[in-house]
């Protein structure tokens, strides 16, 4: 069981990492003015969607707990949710990608 955990933790450091090295290149870009908006959008999608995936990881690894008030992982959860719902972060960061990818503008 420890090992099958410790997977898990690996998997969910990997892509905090990759998070991390996408926003350091996205920073860097937008120092020299360079950045698109396709750029900023591939961030921004990434990144709530891989914190979302890593808050079901950690509560899958507390279990019960995971639901508890004793550990946030929910309340990190369910503000990723509302980021997600109310910004429609999927939606409208895929609509920039979509545009960016086929040149075509679809209202």
């Amino acid at each position: 069981m420890p090992q099958l955990i410790q997977a898990k933790l690996a998997d969910m450091f990997v892509e905090v990492e990759k998070g991390i090295l996408l926003a350091l290149h996205l920073g860097r870009l937008k120092e020299r003015g360079a950045p698109t908006p396709a750029q900023i959008s591939v961030g921004k999608l990434n990144s709530v969607r891989e914190a979302l995936d890593i808050a079901h990881q950690a509560r899958a690894i507390l279990a019960g707990d995971g639901i508890t008030n004793a550990f946030p992982v929910m309340r990190h959860a369910a503000n990723l949710e509302s980021v997600r719902t109310y910004e429609g972060t999927d939606e409208i960061h895929q609509l920039v990608l979509g545009r960016a990818l086929t040149g075509l503008n679809t209202s």
